[in-house]
Formats: structure tokens, C-alpha cells, sequence
């Protein structure tokens, strides 16, 4: 089951984009005087990003409404459900943290919004 926050789409086809591409450690690396490498290495406990999206699937036009207010108006922490997974976010705003695009254009939109990107940030 997928549910952000208090909202369960109807549409359970989100699928975590960046699943297999977290950089969960930090590195950097310098030489010295003497020419020895000297690696600096820490662990990220928080602020992973999480990237949430539909592909080619859709989301059904309510819930997209539905979790740009939140976004709009949630600036705290919040629960994310994915299917086995639960784990706290806030949005990421560092861009556009909810996105998509409409199937077909009209005068209100589409059923359906395509190819949406949700992204987060952990907590």
C-alpha cells in the first residue's frame, strides 16, 4: 500500500524512481605535503533523497490536486508508505517537489496526469 501522509491515491502506481541511486556515504579526498591520500569518509543519516514517480503510468487528477495543497501547506515531517517501507520525509522544494504532466490538454485538465515526480528528502 502506498499512502503519503494522509493521502492513499487511488492509483497505486507509484514507483520509487531512485530506489538503486542513494548516496548514502559522503567522501572527499585530498593530498598532502608528503603526497599521501588522505580520504575523509561519513555516513548521510538523513536528507537521502527520495524520488517517488508514475513513469508512463498515471495518477488520478484528485490525489495529484490533493499532494500539491499538501505540498503547498505541510512544511513538516511526515510518514511515507511504500508498500514494505515506512519512513519519515519532508518534501524536497529545492526544485519542483510535485510534477507532472496532463495525458491531454483541456480546459480543466485531464483525468489523469502522466509521468509525475514526487520528491523528498528524509528525515
Amino acid at each position: 500500500m502506498q499512502v503519503i501522509d494522509t493521502i492513499q491515491p487511488k492509483l497505486q502506481q507509484l514507483i520509487w524512481l531512485n530506489r538503486n541511486n542513494q548516496k548514502k556515504v559522503l567522501a572527499n579526498s585530498k593530498r598532502a605535503s608528503n603526497g599521501a591520500l588522505i580520504v575523509n569518509q561519513t555516513l548521510i543519516p538523513s536528507g537521502l533523497p527520495i524520488e517517488l514517480g508514475t513513469k508512463d503510468s498515471g495518477l488520478d487528477r484528485a490525489d495529484f490536486e490533493a499532494l500539491q495543497q499538501h505540498n503547498a501547506t505541510v512544511l513538516t515531517a511526515f510518514t511515507l508508505k511504500l508498500d514494505n517501507e515506512t519512513m519519515q520525509v519532508i518534501w524536497d522544494n529545492s526544485g519542483d517537489a510535485v510534477s507532472g504532466i496532463d495525458l491531454f490538454d483541456q480546459v480543466s485538465g485531464f483525468d489523469l496526469v502522466t509521468n509525475v515526480v514526487l520528491r523528498f528528502l528524509t528525515v
